[in-house]
């Protein structure tokens, strides 16, 4: 697009270059009035720069003897949006025979945002006038960013380029439709991949949120398991603890144990015995004892 609008630029150019020569003919001007009894000329340079100093020559011819009361030129430049004075000559009260030539070369500074043509405002009053003085107002010096000549130099460059310029163009331009058509496929290739996306992107939010609920779960749980985990460290402490006293009780009781055992058999046995005789007894006294049954009888003796 760049490359279009040059070449645009450029065309633009050549056909504007003839009346760019007719412009750029002359660098210096002038004016010429007559009157009141003088011959007036103004020598001045027919472009300028902001900020560059320029020169006014003036010339005042005396066309018989006279005296020049009051001459005043005013120059003023627009700055900005108003009207700002840059100079100001004057002659007063000056003798001068026929012939008589006044030279005044003015010298100035133009300011940093001047722009358009220099206004001039110019007043003569001589003993030659019974009448009114004459005045005149007319325009000198075009100041400009860039003047004519600096335009048209500025375009023989760009002329010497633009067969370059040329060649490069129908290259891109040529690179230009490949690709456009290269964008065309790609553009194809980017709405299948955004609609794509914009599926991926609502099930990625659905996701999202469930994934939100189920941290909060996760973190509920986790917060569970680590206290959990904590008693259950300290209870695994304690049982360790507890197991090491029980096998030194296990070890410190297992000979009074044996002997325990043996006694506790050796009563069973003690105990058994005791049971046996008491049934024994009982048996015997549940069983009918013989027994002999005596007859007391009374015998009685006779005298003899």
């Amino acid at each position: 697009m760049r490359v279009k609008a040059i070449v645009s630029l450029l065309v633009v150019l050549y056909f504007l270059s003839g009346p760019i020569h007719e412009a750029g003919a002359l660098a210096v001007s002038n004016v010429s009035f007559l009157g009141a009894g003088v011959a007036i000329d103004l020598e001045f340079p027919e472009e300028a720069h902001p900020t560059e100093t320029i020169t006014h020559n003036l010339t005042i011819t005396a066309l018989s003897s006279l005296v020049l009361q009051n001459f005043t030129l005013v120059m003023e430049a627009l700055v900005n949006t108003s009207w700002q004075q840059v100079y100001k000559e004057q002659v007063l009260l000056l003798s001068m025979q026929q012939s008589e030539v006044l030279v005044r070369k003015t010298q100035f500074t133009l300011p940093q945002n001047a722009s358009e043509t220099l206004y001039c405002y110019m007043y003569v009053l001589t003993d030659k006038v019974s009448s009114e003085p004459s005045t005149y107002t007319f325009y000198t010096t075009h100041v400009r960013t860039m003047t004519y000549n600096e335009l048209l130099s500025w375009y023989n460059e760009l002329l010497v380029n633009y067969s370059s310029l040329r060649t490069d163009y129908e290259t891109l331009l040529g690179t230009y439709n490949a690709l456009s058509t290269q964008y065309s496929g790609l553009n194809l290739t980017y709405n299948l991949l955004l609609n794509q996306y914009n599926s991926l992107q609502a099930t990625f939010e659905s996701l999202n949120s469930s994934y939100f609920s189920k941290k909060a779960d996760y973190d509920a749980l986790k917060t569970n398991y680590d206290s959990l985990e904590g008693s259950y460290r300290t209870l695994n402490q304690t049982y360790y603890a507890l197991k090491a006293e029980n096998d030194d009780l296990r070890n410190t009781i297992g000979a009074p144990d044996t002997e325990l055992t043996m006694t506790r058999n050796i009563v069973y046995v003690l105990i058994a015995v005791i049971v046996a005789l008491v049934a024994l007894v009982i048996y015997i006294k549940k069983k009918p004892q013989p027994y002999i049954v005596l007859r007391k009888e009374t015998v009685a003796v006779k005298p003899t």
